[in-house]
């Protein structure tokens, strides 16, 4: 079985200046784990609940140190950065992408070895696709 088989074609993207305000909803409201970000019809990146899971950390710490420092005023930071966080700032820049004519056994080895869950498909370095664990598994069963 060839990926063109089982990608999603109809694939949502984000820009690198789309705010992650706005990516935390699209993957709350698609319920998806990740999102191919796209410059000049390029992929440039790919945003993830994982690269979203560095900004809950940063709060975290923010938070934690603002208890030991009752003077700084870490709350006000926060919702600062929450609202200017940009995703080229957390994105991951290096991704792996799939061709349309690779083999599912491509795929698995990418996700099982990687741990990826996530990989848009390309075509003369545009995003044609993206195919993701819930479309491997449906694949396969």
């Amino acid at each position: 079985m060839l990926v063109k088989e089982i990608m999603t074609r109809e694939v949502i993207t984000v820009s690198p200046d789309d705010s992650l305000k706005n990516v935390g909803e699209i993957l709350k409201e698609k319920r998806i784990s990740g999102l191919p970000v796209v410059k000049d019809e390029k992929i440039v990146g790919i945003i993830t609940l994982t690269d979203m899971l560095k900004v809950l950390e940063r709060i975290y710490k923010w938070k934690e140190l603002e208890k030991r420092e009752p003077g700084l005023a870490l709350s006000e930071m926060f919702e600062k950065e929450k609202a200017d966080a940009k995703v080229k700032d957390f994105m991951s820049k290096e991704v792996l992408t799939l061709n349309e004519d690779d083999t599912i056994e491509e795929v698995m080895r990418l996700m099982f070895a990687r741990g990826i869950h996530t990989l848009p498909v390309v075509k003369e370095d545009k995003l044609v696709g993206i195919v993701g664990k819930r479309d491997l598994v449906y694949a396969c069963f």
